[in-house]
């Protein structure tokens, strides 16, 4: 084979992986995220909801990445739980708190147990645990979680 059609060939086979590759994503993370999206209406790209005073927003994952987001938030309490479903691993779950001028975001397991226990975090999040174990009851009658 010449040097012309070697890399004529090596030109397409690049190609025709890349393309491989899109296509693997655009399936898996449309397989794995419809139960989400089609729980949640979408409006101009934005699938969002708002029921009894909670939002419940659904991100997609973004091009060539396998993990979007779900955040179910209510503001009147200050509170919001982000959830990354995950493809291989257990889902990774984020608290937002807020306490009049202090924000918290703590990293916790799908317990609601700290991944990193520091005593000022533990504190703040036993506080809280209540609201956010309803708010959490709340995202899992709207969305198929674990």
């Amino acid at each position: 084979m010449n040097r012309k059609k070697k890399g004529w060939c090596i030109a397409l086979g690049l190609m025709g992986g890349f393309l491989l590759l899109d296509l693997i994503w655009y399936g898996v993370t449309t397989v794995q995220y419809k139960p989400f999206v089609s729980a949640v209406p979408d409006f101009d790209g934005v699938h969002s909801l708002t029921q009894d005073g909670v939002s419940y927003t659904v991100e997609t994952p973004g091009y060539l990445s396998y993990t979007g987001r779900l955040m179910i938030a209510d503001k009147q309490a200050g509170l919001a739980v982000g959830v990354y479903p995950q493809l291989f691993q257990d889902d990774t779950y984020e608290v937002w708190i807020q306490e009049g001028v202090r924000g918290y975001l703590l990293d916790v397991n799908n317990c609601l147990e700290l991944l990193e226990p520091y005593d000022e975090q533990q504190e703040i999040l036993t506080r809280n645990k209540p609201e956010i174990t309803r708010l959490m009851e709340q995202a899992k009658s709207v969305f198929p979680l674990d």
